[in-house]
């Protein structure tokens, strides 16, 4: 069985979506069990009892504009702090949440541990599937000197050998591709990336290799990471929109959102899988989000990682 622990209160649409997806994939997935941590001051109506969905009301909820503060580690009863702890106790494989991300991000290095020393999490989000390829960091780190993104190039190379039969191909990205581009942390990035014999690195990336080209990995730092996927996420929005009506490039818009995007980014780094969802995720996303977190359980992301970067 596969055990999801799923916290339902992080999304700003509340904790209904969380319980409405649950449901639909217990109904998709007959070796899928679910544990929501969720407040039982919400004042919903809870989902019909299922024999594999367990509800743990919890007495705390960490707001999506809180700040990351010392008192945030003593919040033992908070749905997020619960839902992590359960990955810590090895009762569940994998944590959905669509809450706080810095909270997240510092719980989880609290509560899990990270991998290795000066190893730092981050978010990876696949920008598509098939083949794959990945963008990191998206948010995790905003100040990041140019170790810390070799080691993300080593997590995201770790991700695409983890779950696809390709060879990681890195790109860092940067305002150009000569070497003479980009800020003294980028081409001492470069520096390092090129002298490394594992992942096989090929130089710089620009935006508009994102989404075509070799390199399956493309390393920034989490300020521009985050920007970049709001600004792909808002484009497509706005595409599907403008075509609203005209069938043909609808229907192919809504396809490509559809089949192409994880719902959700993985946290990786950390001593367990972790899928991160967006806050204003709907019900059809908070199942995309579950759903990648299945997947990641089942292929033992975790483990995986832990074995190519510190055997």
């Amino acid at each position: 069985m596969i055990r999801v622990a799923l916290d339902a209160m992080g999304g700003d649409l509340g904790p209904r979506i969380a319980f409405d997806g649950a449901v639909e994939i217990l109904s998709r997935h007959q070796d899928v069990v679910i544990t929501i941590y969720y407040s039982p001051n919400s004042g919903l109506v809870l989902p019909a009892p299922h024999e594999r969905l367990s509800l743990i009301a919890c007495s705390d909820v960490i707001d999506g504009d809180e700040e990351i503060v010392l008192s945030l580690f003593r919040r033992r009863n908070s749905t997020l702090y619960q839902s992590l702890n359960s990955l810590a106790q090895r009762s569940s494989d994998v944590v959905v949440t669509l809450g706080n991300t810095g909270a997240m991000v510092a719980l989880a290095r609290h509560i899990l541990g990270v991998l290795r020393p000066k190893l730092y999490p981050a978010l990876i989000r696949e920008l598509y599937s098939n083949p794959l390829r990945c963008l990191v960091d998206l948010g995790a780190n905003v100040h990041c000197p140019p170790s810390m993104l070799v080691g993300f190039a080593e997590l995201g190379a770790a991700y695409i050998e983890a779950l696809s039969d390709e060879e990681p191909r890195v790109g860092l990205l940067n305002v150009g591709v000569e070497s003479s581009k980009g800020s003294a942390v980028i081409r001492e990035t470069d520096r390092l990336l090129a002298a490394n014999e594992w992942p096989d690195y090929f130089g710089y990336a620009e935006g508009t290799e994102l989404f075509d080209g070799d390199k399956n990995v493309i390393v920034c730092d989490g300020m521009v990471g985050n920007a970049v996927l709001k600004a792909s996420e808002g484009l497509l929005s706005f595409m599907m929109n403008k075509f609203k009506g005209m069938d043909e490039a609808s229907s192919l818009f809504e396809t490509f959102y559809q089949t192409e995007r994880r719902h959700g980014a993985c946290l990786v780094g950390v001593r367990g899988n972790l899928v991160k969802g967006h806050g204003r995720s709907d019900l059809s996303a908070m199942i995309g989000a579950i759903e990648y977190g299945v997947d990641i359980a089942r292929a033992d992301l975790y483990s995986a990682i832990e074995a190519r970067l510190c055997s």
